[in-house]
């Protein structure tokens, strides 16, 4: 589970050549609670072509890709925007931090320089593009729990881990099957998605591991148990929310936005740049037997978001007293 002194971390893509802008870069990351990924071999455009979460890319204004015939970073930040348009693309400068003697050529799809010897730059994008929504801790480990249990309760002798939550800009889908479920709280509107692949889903159903009848299991059963798995993570917690702040009828929500979906690119978006809160569940047989089930959690507060109010009503400074052991539970 995640502790109070945990922060949410993002997944970036670099391209960097330099050894010791690399260095440095490194630190960086490190610092502002980033994940740096690199391609390790051949074109480094295949992995912007997979469908690996990504929060931005990181380019330096030197690096090309011989393979992919790119002389250098302007285009390559050229080429990675036709792919990928909702990532926002950070170049590195040599001495500048600002795009203002570029050409509108050079310019396209880069949404900011920074320069790796000013720190205080490479920290400006990261607040503005990356760090745009903010999420309490106390939330993100409530919405933890509440899966977990939700999880434990829905599939017999698995083991349930997840890894650190992140964010993303992009806008790609998990899997082959998807559950879109709208949520709503006195401080957010917007929707949760679990998502996952088909096949480990049958495996675990027609093995005995839920309540569902292990013969003749088909697409029906796992969108039917992908179901079942939203409908009571939500609920739970919107149980534990709404204790700590009751909905009355004027703070209810009427505003919806369009969503879009494009199956064959695996893309779906809500309406919004803001960046998506995401959980990464893996279901393991305790037996070993059976392959682990990924389950993908994301929620897209598109339509109402206002930390701010939660915290004024969150329970926090009580839990935080308990754990200190100033307080002990009765």
């Amino acid at each position: 589970m995640i502790g109070f002194d945990k922060q949410l971390v993002s997944r970036v893509l670099i391209f960097e050549d330099e050894a010791t802008a690399q260095a440095k870069l490194k630190s960086l990351c490190a610092e502002h609670g980033l994940i740096g990924l690199k391609q390790a071999q051949h074109s480094a455009m295949s992995m912007l072509e997979s469908t690996i979460d990504l929060g931005a890319v990181l380019i330096s204004e030197s690096c090309a890709d011989a393979q992919a015939g790119i002389v250098d970073g302007f285009a390559m930040a050229r080429h990675i925007h036709k792919l990928r348009r909702e990532l926002p693309i950070f170049i590195r400068r040599e001495g500048r931090c600002d795009l203002d003697d570029l050409s509108a050529e050079d310019r396209q799809g880069i949404a900011g320089a920074y320069d790796i010897d000013r720190p205080e730059s490479f920290k400006l994008l990261i607040d503005q593009y990356l760090a745009d929504t903010e999420y309490p801790i106390s939330l993100i480990r409530r919405i933890e729990e509440i899966t977990h249990g939700a999880l434990n309760a829905l599939f017999r002798d698995i083991e349930v881990s997840n890894e650190l939550p992140y964010l993303v800009k992009d806008k790609l889908t998990y899997g082959d099957i998807l559950s879109l479920l709208p949520v709503e709280a006195p401080w957010f509107s917007g929707y949760m998605m679990v998502q996952s692949e088909e096949q480990p889903m049958v495996e675990l159903i027609r093995d005995g591991r839920t309540a569902i009848d292990g013969t003749n299991v088909d697409f029906r059963d796992v969108m039917g148990m992908l179901s079942e798995i939203t409908n009571l993570a939500w609920g739970g917690l919107r149980t534990r929310l709404l204790a700590l702040h009751p909905a009355t009828s004027g703070e209810e929500t009427r505003i919806s936005v369009p969503i879009t979906v494009n199956q064959y690119k695996e893309y779906i978006s809500f309406g919004t740049d803001r960046s998506q809160l995401c959980f990464k569940y893996t279901l393991s047989d305790i037996h070993g037997r059976l392959a682990p089930v990924t389950l993908y959690q994301k929620f897209i507060f598109n339509i109402r978001w206002s930390p701010e109010e939660y915290r004024q009503a969150d329970e926090n400074s009580v839990e935080e007293l308990v754990e200190s052991g100033f307080l002990e539970l009765f």
